[in-house]
């Protein structure tokens, strides 16, 4: 498989933009937002089947491969990028300790790629996390060829039977979950205004059976990006907390409940 050398491989500089950099989760990501074989071949399928005909296709946040090495596999020819270095080594491990395909250490709103050189750009879970969500954008439109289109899972968590509760508790301690982008695919339909057509792929649907116990667990160590702008006091406040609520309200912390999660891309075709 030929690549376009015009990139820059691991030599991106970082920009001062203020957004998430996952290195701290690097050794903890793939464990916490791993995808079943099943549900991730079949969003690997999906996404296959739109990519491989569009030359070079580049992921921003492509962090440790979860998307990026099944879609290598299916034979998508790839660029990946991210903010955060201990992420991209983690991607190298993965693939087997060779660098599958060339990587670009660089801020999303900032990358060190030719106008117009690529035919899709693929950002998942990623936009939520960057307040300057809008430059983002600009940067894959600017990347992408005539034609090209900007794949974008928003994300999104599913409301569990103790969330409203808990976020309560949260905001009485003046803690918020909010991200400082955008998961909404309105927000970017909007930028991009007649620049671009939107589509969505067809959904894929999954169950996820959590108990309260897990999530308090994951806010006390941390494991999710909106914790990480309070202090482990703060987090350990809000847990001692949330656990009151739950023996006053008589929930165990180890009940599990069943979640129906639903994985939606969609497509932001720039103009012909």
């Amino acid at each position: 498989m030929r690549y376009n050398y015009s990139f820059i491989s691991l030599l991106g500089r970082v920009s001062d933009v203020n957004t998430y950099s996952f290195d701290r989760a690097a050794g903890f990501y793939d464990a916490t937002r791993g995808l079943p074989d099943d549900v991730r071949d079949a969003v690997a399928d999906a996404l296959a089947a739109e990519l491989k005909e569009r030359g070079t296709c580049l992921e921003i946040g492509v962090g440790t491969g979860r998307i990026a090495l099944p879609l290598h596999e299916r034979g998508v020819q790839l660029v990946g990028a991210d903010i955060a270095p201990a992420m991209l080594e983690r991607l190298v491990s993965n693939a087997g300790g060779r660098r599958p395909f060339p990587l670009l250490l660089a801020d999303a709103t900032r990358l060190p790629v030719v106008a117009g050189s690529v035919g899709a750009v693929l950002a998942s879970h990623v936009l939520h996390l960057l307040a300057n969500w809008q430059g983002a954008v600009d940067e894959a439109v600017r990347v992408l060829r005539k034609g090209g289109a900007l794949f974008v899972d928003f994300g999104g968590g599913v409301a569990a039977p103790w969330s409203e509760p808990t976020e309560q508790v949260m905001h009485r301690l003046g803690v918020s979950t909010e991200r400082p982008g955008t998961r909404r695919p309105a927000d970017v339909a909007n930028y991009l205004g007649d620049r671009a057509q939107v589509r969505t792929l067809p959904p894929v649907s999954m169950t996820v059976e959590r108990t309260l116990g897990q999530d308090v667990d994951e806010w006390q160590r941390q494991v999710h990006a909106w914790t990480w702008r309070y202090s482990p006091e703060r987090m350990h406040e809000v847990c001692v907390e949330v656990r009151a609520w739950a023996a006053a309200e008589g929930w165990p912390l180890d009940r599990p409940v069943a979640l129906e999660r639903t994985i939606q891309c969609w497509v932001f075709q720039i103009g012909q």
